[in-house]
């Protein structure tokens, strides 16, 4: 005699194969990043740019004389070209960097548009910056794995560099008015 209810729930696997974490990759257009990752990813990009452009634009301004312009004689057409690229790659890594941070906030990357409206941006700057993500997977996917400490050490520069900005549009006119009273 079979002693199985035939209304009973089947004994299936309700796993859906989907992993309770991602590592993200930094290239992809897919997936979320949190706050801290996406700091980490903007100060790593701006010292990507600072490495490459300072000595590039430092190049130039030599060929040219010490008092060349950009975009005159000094700056020659294919280190302007490369430049260009360049400028074109980092763009598109910091619009990926937007989506999948707004993926994180469960919104769709379109919202990267807003940036696009004058002072919408500062606030759209501030929700993406202060608001926590998802814990849990939503819409765009499970959460990212924990930031390691590379992303953390990144990450904390990009107040620090801020702060210093700051600091130094404060002080560097200060400084100079103080030198032009005294000189």
């Amino acid at each position: 005699m079979n002693d199985q209810n035939p209304y009973s729930a089947p004994d299936a696997s309700l796993e859906t194969g989907q992993e309770e974490f991602y590592q993200p990759k930094i290239f992809s257009f897919r997936g979320r990043i949190g706050r801290l990752r996406y700091m980490a990813y903007g100060v790593g990009t701006y010292l990507i740019l600072l490495v490459i452009f300072m000595p590039l634009m430092g190049g130039t301004m030599l060929m040219g004389g010490a008092m060349a312009v950009p975009g005159e004689a000094g700056m020659s057409m294919i280190v302007m070209l490369a430049m260009g690229v360049f400028y074109i790659g980092i763009l598109l890594l910091s619009v990926a960097f937007g989506k999948r941070r707004l993926n994180d906030l469960n919104r769709s990357g379109w919202w990267m548009l807003v940036f696009i409206v004058p002072l919408v941006n500062l606030l759209m700057t501030i929700y993406v910056l202060l608001f926590p993500g998802s814990k849990e997977a939503n819409d765009y996917g499970p959460p990212a794995v924990a930031n390691s400490l590379g992303v953390k050490i990144l990450g904390w520069l990009f107040p620090v560099i801020f702060l210093l900005g700051i600091v130094a549009a404060i002080a560097i006119p200060a400084y100079q008015d103080y030198i032009s009273r005294v000189g």
